[in-house]
Parts: C-alpha cells; sequence; structure tokens
C-alpha cells in the first residue's frame, strides 16, 4: 500500500484533497466502482458524497501504480489489497503491451512494470475481478449505510 488516509469527517475533505491534488488517476477510480459518484461533480461534492452516501472509511492507493480506493473497513481494505495483490501477480506473467493506458493492467505496463510473455487474459480477468469486488464492497457499504439512517 502505497498511502492511506482517514476520511471521517467533512472538514478533512479540503486538507485531503490539496494533498492528493496530483493524483490524477483518484476519482476515477474511486468513480469507477460507483455509478453514483458523476463526473460532473466537483472533487470536493464526490468525497462528500462518499461520506453522505456510505460514511467513514480509508483512502488508499494499493502501490505505487496501482488503484485508488475507498474502504469503509480494514477488513474491506484487505479484501481489495488481496485481490489488486493478485492482480500484479498475473499481470508480472503476462504480455500487457496491448493493454488500454486507463486501465491497471495498462498502468503496469506504461509505468515501467514491465511483465512477463504469457496470455494476457489471467490479469485481465483479475482486474476485472477487482472492480467488481470494489464495486460490491461500496455497494455494499452504501446499502447499509442508508438502512442504518432509515432506521432513525
Amino acid at each position: 500500500m502505497a498511502e492511506l488516509h482517514d476520511l471521517s469527517f467533512e472538514y478533512q475533505i479540503g486538507p485531503l484533497l490539496r494533498l492528493l491534488a496530483q493524483e490524477t488517476e483518484l476519482l476515477p477510480d474511486l468513480r469507477r466502482a460507483r455509478p453514483w459518484l458523476t463526473a460532473d461533480q466537483t472533487p470536493e461534492e464526490a468525497f462528500a458524497a462518499l461520506l453522505d452516501q456510505e460514511w467513514a472509511g480509508f483512502v488508499a492507493h494499493l502501490g505505487r501504480l496501482g488503484p485508488w480506493v475507498f474502504a469503509a473497513s480494514v477488513v474491506d481494505l484487505q479484501a481489495l489489497s488481496a485481490a489488486y495483490t493478485l492482480l500484479v501477480e498475473r499481470a508480472a506473467r503476462s504480455d500487457l503491451s496491448g493493454q488500454h493506458p486507463d486501465s491497471l493492467l495498462g498502468r503496469l505496463w506504461h509505468g515501467g512494470e514491465r511483465s512477463g510473455r504469457g496470455p494476457a487474459e489471467p490479469a485481465v480477468q483479475a482486474e476485472r475481478a477487482f472492480w467488481t469486488l470494489a464495486a460490491s464492497r461500496a455497494s455494499q457499504q452504501r446499502q447499509a449505510w442508508a438502512d442504518r439512517r432509515a432506521e432513525r
């Protein structure tokens, strides 16, 4: 894990976004797992929506070239980290030369993490599984938070 930041309160949004201002993949990665975050939201609005719709969590960068995630718990963070580790292991044995630069596999290839000569399909499947897991965890957290708020 390259970075980990706690996000529990709205007053933390501004300083966190200033700290991560150069991270061009931050919002696209968070949006990829969360279709309810839209491209027309400012970064501040997107992070406020995370707190409003999913509650507190951790903003983490999984590796130097890896994805940015928002995880509600350490357990979620560990699951996402394990899925990304599997992706990296499969990428190391795969020819990633044809991967789109916006994909995680493309980042590994274009970021200088050259890979093996095997077929790319196992790595592509691992990336798909990673994003499916990230979306599932985000959706579950969003629903659980909505249920808790409805009980009040």
